[in-house]
């Protein structure tokens, strides 16, 4: 039907030109049209596309979209304005009682783990490459990868027993609003987060050994639009850092009182799941949502506490 429609207006465009130019404008204006009507519509159901599989090899940044080139970001009109006005770099789309997010899972950052290894020497050539930040050390020859994370996250969420484990071997417990995958506060046997810590690249991310990039613990790119920030220094304002499995926000270490500034910004009592009930400048009613805290199982700032707070929907990749 849009075809049919943009192919009627094309023809009486063209049927009313003066020259040649206006003939150009008219093309390129419908031919704009049809682009974005087509992007609006693989927002939704199985259609909905990550955009070009991301190589670690050729991936640049694209400046104007914020996102590594070729990776789509499409939200679904349908969603909540939260959602659609602050998310990149995935696609989401409302499906029934849910919000599906898809993504590459791509930092839109460059990243010591945007290599390959010959041996244990990483390639320092490809453009995306840099180094760790002084101290750290590699996390194996763990690099990047492309994944198909799919998140089916309830839209209406509900209060859970609180007891139900964030480290319950999920691909993922929530996505940024960069469209990263956010990871609990345990490292991987036998190490402590804190020593994990010690692998994290300038954004404060990695990956795990199939190339799943994640954070633990702040995104400065999101809150701070800075590298190599301190573990308890990132976050440190109200910024939206993403939405979790269970369908509570996640801010920065700082409430918002509700409003769009930030002098009345303040730091809130949370309980042990890292969370509190407040309004938000994207909540005009009291609504459950975690901060960025420091962590007792961690013993670092960490994005998620050990259980959720609300009842899960489900992750895939």
């Amino acid at each position: 039907m849009i075809k049919q429609t943009i192919a009627i207006l094309l023809t009486a465009g063209l049927a009313l030109g003066t020259c040649k130019k206006k003939e150009e404008d008219d093309n390129s204006a419908f031919v704009a049209l049809l682009a974005l009507s087509s992007s609006s519509g693989s927002c939704n159901g199985s259609t909905a596309t990550t955009g070009t599989t991301v190589s670690n090899s050729t991936a640049t940044l694209s400046t104007g979209a914020d996102c590594v080139t070729g990776v789509t970001t499409c939200m679904d009109s349908a969603l909540p304005a939260w959602i659609k006005n602050n998310f990149k770099c995935s696609t989401a789309y409302v499906s029934g009682s849910s919000y599906v997010f898809k993504s590459q899972n791509v930092p839109n950052t460059k990243s010591y783990y945007y290599t390959s290894y010959t041996g244990q020497t990483p390639n320092t050539t490809f453009s995306l490459y840099e180094a760790l930040p002084s101290g750290n050390s590699k996390a194996g020859s763990n690099v990047i990868i492309s994944q198909k994370l799919v998140y089916t996250i309830p839209s209406s969420p509900t209060k859970g027993t609180g007891t139900d484990g964030t480290q319950a071997g999920l691909v993922s417990i929530g996505i940024t609003v960069n469209g990263l995958a956010i990871f609990n506060n345990a490292a991987a046997p036998p190490d402590n987060l804190s020593a994990e810590a010690l692998t994290f690249d300038n954004y404060q991310g990695h990956p795990q050994n199939t190339g799943v990039y994640h954070h633990h613990a702040g995104v400065p790119k999101i809150c701070d639009n800075a590298i190599n920030t301190s573990n308890s220094g990132a976050c440190n304002n109200s910024a939206l850092i993403g939405i979790i499995l269970d369908g509570y926000a996640i801010y920065g270490q700082k409430c918002d009182n509700g409003t769009a500034s930030t002098t009345d910004d303040f730091t809130p009592t949370l309980d042990s799941l890292h969370g509190h009930t407040a309004v938000t400048q994207h909540f005009s009613t009291a609504t459950y949502h975690y901060h960025y805290t420091s962590d007792p199982t961690a013993t670092i700032y960490t994005l998620m506490g050990s259980y959720f707070y609300g009842n899960k929907g489900s992750v895939s990749n």
